[in-house]
Formats: C-alpha cells, structure tokens, sequence
C-alpha cells in the first residue's frame, strides 16, 4: 500500500464539504441524473436474477485475482501472439513514461483519448502535454472536464456535476458563439468540433473495460462512438489497464457485460461493444498476412500496477479490485448526492473511490473523502461484483484514524464512553447540560455557538433519567395479556442501546410492555453499556472492542432464551461487525457468534416468534394512516422490512401509505450527523419530504436513531406527525 507522507488539511476538507452544500447548481446537477441512473438500473434488472448474476461476477473475480500472475503472464503471450507489444508498469511514473516515450518515438503531435479513468489515475495529460504535444479528450464529458480544467467527478459520468446550463456557457466559449442549454444541440457542437481531431490524430489512448487471458483481447465499452475512432483512426493505438482487469475467458467476460451497462446506465447493453484482439490485419491478397490496414498499424497494451499487486495480499482492501468501474454506488449513495465526486473522492469517486483511493492515491487523499461515508449500505446492496464496500472504507477509515488520528473532542468522547462507569458520568452531565437548552418537550432547538447542528433539524436532549432507572417500574405494572402469543412463558433479556437507555427510553418501556404482554418473563441486564458501534464507525477499533467484549461478557451472564433489541443498528453491529472485529482472534468471535445465535430485533420477534393475531387488537376508530421508514441498517444490512409491515397492516389493522424511496437514508448515520451536520440536514430534507408527502398521521420506523433523526426534522418544521417505534405502536394497542 502506498504510505501516508503528509497529514491531511481537515479544515480545508470541511470548508469544500460546506461549500459543495451551499452550492445550489451542483445540487441541481446531481439531482437532475443520479435518481434517474437509479431508476434506470431497476428497470434494467426486472428480467434479471440479480443476485445470481452478480454472484457470478464475485466468483470470476476472486478466481481471476487468485489466478492473477498466470493471467498476466497468458494474457501477455496471446496479445503479442497476435502483434500487440505488451508493457508493464510498476508505478504511475513508469505508466506515463513509457506512453510518452511511444508517442515521441512516433513522432506524434495529436493525440486523442477514449474516456479511460485509469489515465486519469496516472495523470497521463499533463505529462503528454509538457512534451509539447497536444491531447483531445474524446469522451463529450470528458471533453467537458478538458475545457473546465476539472477531473471527472463520477467513474461513467464525468460532468455530472455539471448542469446544462453550465455547459452551454462552457461551451458557448469554446466556440465563440451563443449556445442555448439544449443537450441535442450541445451534442452536435461536440461532435462537429471533435471530429477532424479523430481523423488528424497520430496515436489513439484508451482504456479497457474488460481483458481476455485466452485470447489477448481487449473489450471496450461505449455509447458515443468515439471509442471506435480512438482505437480505429489513429495510426497506433494505446490501451492501458489495470491489471485487475484481466479475466481468463470470453465466457467470463460475457457475464461481466451481462451486469455492467446495466448497472452503469441502465442499458440492457451500451451501444459499442468493442472487442480487439491485436493491432488491424488482413490476409485477404494469397494468404499473406499484412499488419495495419484501416486500423492500427501498431497496439501497444500498458498493463498497470501502481497498488494493486499490493491491494491483492492486502487481507482487508482486496476485494475492492473485483471493480468493474460501473459507477452504481455513486448513484445510490446519499453524501455523495449531495456533495458531488470532487468532494467524496479524489481521482476516483464514490464509495468505492474512497477505497481506490488508498490503495493508488495514498491514505492522505483518502482520509478526508471517507470521513463523509454514513455507513448507510446503500452501495453495497448495488454493487455487481458483490463488494462489501461499506466494510472497506471502514477499514480505510480504521487506518485513517491510526495514521493521523480523529477530531480531539470526538477521541475524548469515545475514550471515555467505552469506560462504562465514565460514560455513566458523562451521559448524566451531557443530560443536565442539554436540560438548560432543551424544550419542555425536551427538544434543543438551538445549541450555543454550534447553529449547524440544528439547522434543518431540531436534536433530543439526552434524559436525566434513562432507562435503566425506569425498568424496574416498567416491569411491574399492569398489562393485558395476549392470548395468541406463542412465546409465552419464555424468558427475553432486553438490549436497548445506549441511545434508547439515554434519550428515548420510551421506547424501551414500550418493549417491555409488548414482551410482557407476550407473556414473557423480562430481564434487564443491568452491567450492559453500548455494543461499539459507535466507535467501530468513527474508526476506533480499539474502544470499539473493548466494548464489543464487554457487551459479549455481560450477554454471556444472562440467563434468557432470547435477548431482544430496539436497536437494528446494535442488531447488525453483533451479528455482522463482530466477526469482522475478532476475525484474528478464534475464540472472541466464537463467543460472539454464540450470542448473536439469540439475538434478535423486536419486529422479527413479534413477527415471527410471537405470532400475534389480528383479534388480540382492536383497530382504533379512525384508524391512523400510517407510513414506514426503512431503516439503513434494517433493510440494507439485515434484510428487514417485510415482518414490519405485516405487523402494521395484518396484525394492527392499520392504513400504511408507502413514502417514496422509504429505504433511502436519513442522514442520521451515528456520528456522521455530528461530524457533517449540514450534509445529514440535505439528506433529512428529502427524507421529511417524502414523509410529508403521504399525508400520513404517524411515521414508523424499528431503529432509534432514524426515529430521532425524523423527529427532530419534524420538529424543526414544526409539523405535527407523530414519530414511533414499531414497538410503541404496539404499546399503545395494548
């Protein structure tokens, strides 16, 4: 991996993070496209097996990176085979040394390039022009970031940023002329401007989607055409790629083309797919193969290093090189929408830039772009290739922490919350202090000398009497039993989480009324703390696990059949984030798995142990419209969801109107609200408009820091929707 020189500017990142916010016309842009890629990718996926599909691509991947020094090695002997004269490059510098060095030797004084990031990686142009020779970018996004002087801002979209209108002006001054913010138009510009570039070019520069060992051919993938006349037109043509890029077959290549257009741009499949296996040819005169005929007289193919070789023995990060460069996290992730790539990212862009970014960048460039990472799963759920991205830029982020360290007051705050008898301490100062700020209604609707954290959102003050004060009489009084329980008699520990203990404990006493009312017999594990997620998040691994294993040995001296959380978000930290936590260490994540066999969520529990019937509940009169909020972790990492809903509809009675994009994120995100007020307040004002626009009475969700999140957006708008957990919507029909 490359190594961290430099500390990098936190407060320069924070000032380009709040100016992307402010900037009105890049949230038009991203606005404009990155929902409609994602609507376009469902489409295309309707006929599909996804699942299977991209399965398929994980396991030719892994296989190929297993493989990787025969492909190479076979990949090199069939492209020369057929006349290609292969490179490889250890390093960027060597990459751009031996492409310039090519086009001296061809004397060349145009080149022009077919969109290729892995050129961008390399920063192949500025070394180009400083020999004096000309590039054109081809691509018409490209060509875009060529005149504004700007790198890409997406892997497939390079002007998304851009609006129309931007364009038009950028244009209009390239050409001299007044142009209107019309695409056809913008379109036909580009394509009358570029074209006698293609025709006067002395080397042609592209990328390659795909490489086959088995037969040394390269497979382009491409809308505009231009990638044909790059590698066609010119006299000598130059593809540089990645080495991850090499698979061994056709047939292996063929199911990555079954997921890449559709993932990328929603097509079925894009309108070029090219396949070159060596430089032009033809044998049509007596059999006598002659190179160089209306294509390339010469392929050179650099094959680049430059931090994979490394991210390949990397145990952590080696799964980001299954990439196929479709672009799909980008459009699903909700910071990103908001800030734009240039901001989350570097050269590369997007969750699974922000790994790329370490592993060819360096960890400098990469610590600031993952800070902006909520956690929210969305990319993952999205990716072709199967990739837990989430996972890898928490390990980028762990090792971002450990080179350079975070914020002071958010180390202080996690050093001393994984001590339990400190964090005791510090919740009740934290309580007391927000009490003088806070509302009767215990909402802060301003904090003093902090007004981004509550712009957009009002927050929940923390209680002065959590929970775990107020089990004991939540346990003893009264409640209708439910005669349809099929737990009954059984025994269910209770881990609410830290937030729930100390800012919603409503929503605590609300589950015990619910199990008891199953006929269960509720304990309270009275040592429990927080499960570390909090600080696995922030990157701290270890406070995270000094948590983690208390959270373990307090679980292990509860006697119950099931222990049973409110908390979806401490669900997937135990079940998922442990074994990831103690993977070197066999017997902490026996242990942890050992627990995790009888951890469940309320809604599952309901849902489908206890197995209430309709006729336990009587459905109020009117019956409130209500809608659910999925959370992040509920329905991306736990597949959460279905049970809710029948909770509500079936088992409740209840009137539920669907929000748009109910499983999108709220911003909400732990610590990433803190650390990014302004951008959790963007993603929130989708989320509250979706909410609002159902009409509905009461919104639902299983998680307690979406739930705060929502209500603390509602608040500050001061709109009269109630916000419930699941298990206080049934509370109340007890």
């Amino acid at each position: 991996m490359v190594s961290a020189p430099s500390k990098p500017d936190k407060k320069a990142f924070r000032r380009r993070v709040d100016a992307a916010v402010a900037d009105e016309q890049l949230r038009t842009a991203l606005q404009r496209a990155l929902p409609e890629f994602g609507r376009r990718r469902v489409r295309a996926f309707e006929d599909q097996d996804f699942s299977a599909r991209r399965r398929r691509v994980h396991d030719i991947k892994a296989s190929a990176m297993a493989e990787l020094p025969d492909l190479i090695e076979r990949f090199t002997r069939e492209a020369e085979a057929v006349g290609a004269v292969v490179h490889r490059a250890a390093t960027a510098e060597d990459a751009r040394r031996i492409i310039c060095d090519i086009i001296d030797e061809q004397g060349a004084r145009l080149v022009v390039k077919s969109k290729s990031m892995v050129t961008e990686e390399i920063e192949l142009n500025p070394a180009i022009e400083s020999r004096g020779v000309h590039v054109v970018e081809t691509d018409l996004g490209e060509w875009i970031m060529q005149l504004a002087g700007e790198h890409p801002s997406h892997l497939i979209a390079p002007a998304v940023h851009k609006t129309r209108e931007q364009i038009a002006e950028l244009l209009s001054k390239e050409v001299g002329e007044e142009l209107p913010p019309d695409p056809d138009q913008l379109v036909r510009v580009a394509r009358e401007r570029l074209r006698q570039s293609f025709i006067d070019a002395d080397v042609g520069i592209s990328g390659a989607n795909i490489a086959i060992a088995d037969s040394g051919t390269l497979v382009i993938v491409t809308n505009e055409g231009n990638g044909r006349l790059v590698t066609t037109l010119p006299p000598v043509h130059i593809a540089v790629l990645g080495i991850e890029k090499i698979v061994p077959t056709m047939e292996d290549a063929t199911a990555i083309l079954q997921v890449l257009p559709r993932s990328g741009t929603g097509q079925k499949i894009t309108s070029y797919v090219s396949f070159m296996t060596g430089p032009s040819r033809s044998a049509d005169i007596e059999l006598t193969l002659t190179i160089g005929v209306h294509g390339p007289k010469e392929q050179h193919i650099v094959l680049l290093d430059n931090g994979r070789w490394a991210a390949r023995e990397d145990e952590e990060l080696h799964e980001a090189l299954h990439c196929i460069r479709c672009g799909a996290c980008s459009n699903v992730c909700p910071p990103y929408q908001i800030v734009g790539g240039h901001v989350f990212g570097h050269i590369y862009t997007g969750p699974i830039g922000l790994i790329m970014t370490a592993m060819h960048h360096g960890l400098e460039h990469a610590a600031g772009p993952q800070s902006l990472c909520a956690s929210c799963n969305a990319c993952e759920m999205v990716c072709p290739a199967e990739i837990p991205i989430p996972r890898l830029i928490l390990d980028v982020r762990a090792r971002s922490v450990e080179a350079f360290g975070m914020p002071a007051a958010k180390g202080f705050a996690i050093s001393h919350w994984a001590d339990p008898k400190a964090g005791e301490r510090w919740a009740g100062v934290a309580a007391r202090a927000a009490s003088i700020v806070a509302d009767n209604d215990g909402i802060v609707r301003r904090i003093p000398l902090q007004p981004a954290m509550t712009n957009g959102r009002a927050l929940l003050a923390p209680t002065t009497r959590p929970f775990r004060s107020r089990f004991a009489e939540a346990n003893a009084a009264p409640v209708r039993e439910l005669a349809s329980s099929q737990v009954a008699g059984r025994t269910a520990a209770i881990f609410p989480g830290c937030m729930t203990d100390r800012i919603t404990p409503a929503m605590a006493e609300a589950m015990v009324r619910v199990l008891r009312a199953c006929g269960c017999d509720v304990r309270y594990p009275v040592d429990q703390h927080c499960c570390g997620l909090v600080a696995l998040n922030s990157g701290d691994r270890r406070h995270g696990r000094e948590m983690a294993e208390q959270t373990i040995r307090v679980l292990e001296a509860t006697e119950a059949d099931w222990v049973v959380t409110t908390s979806t978000s401490c669900l997937a930290a135990m079940l998922q984030d442990y074994q990831h936590l103690f993977r070197h260490d066999e017997s902490w994540r026996a242990r942890a798995a050992n627990q995790a066999a009888r951890i469940v969520d309320i809604t599952t529990f309901i849902d489908e142990h206890a197995q209430l019937d309709p006729s336990d509940f009587s459905p109020p009169a009117p019956s409130p419209v209500v809608t659910y909020h999925d959370a992040c972790q509920s329905h991306n990492a736990l597949g959460l969801g279905a049970g809710a809903r029948r909770i509500i509809l079936d088992t409740l009675g209840l009137e539920l109107r669907e929000m748009a994009d109910s499983s999108v994120c709220c911003g909400f995100g732990g610590a990433f609200s803190m650390d990014y007020p302004n951008v959790s307040s963007a993603i929130l004002a989708k989320k509250l408009d979706n909410i609002l626009a159902t009409g509905a009475e009461i919104v639902v969700s299983d998680n307690p820091g979406c739930l705060m999140q929502v209500q603390g957006g509602l608040a500050s708008r001061d709109k009269p929707v109630r916000v419930l957990h699941i298990v206080e919507l049934l509370a109340e029909r007890i």
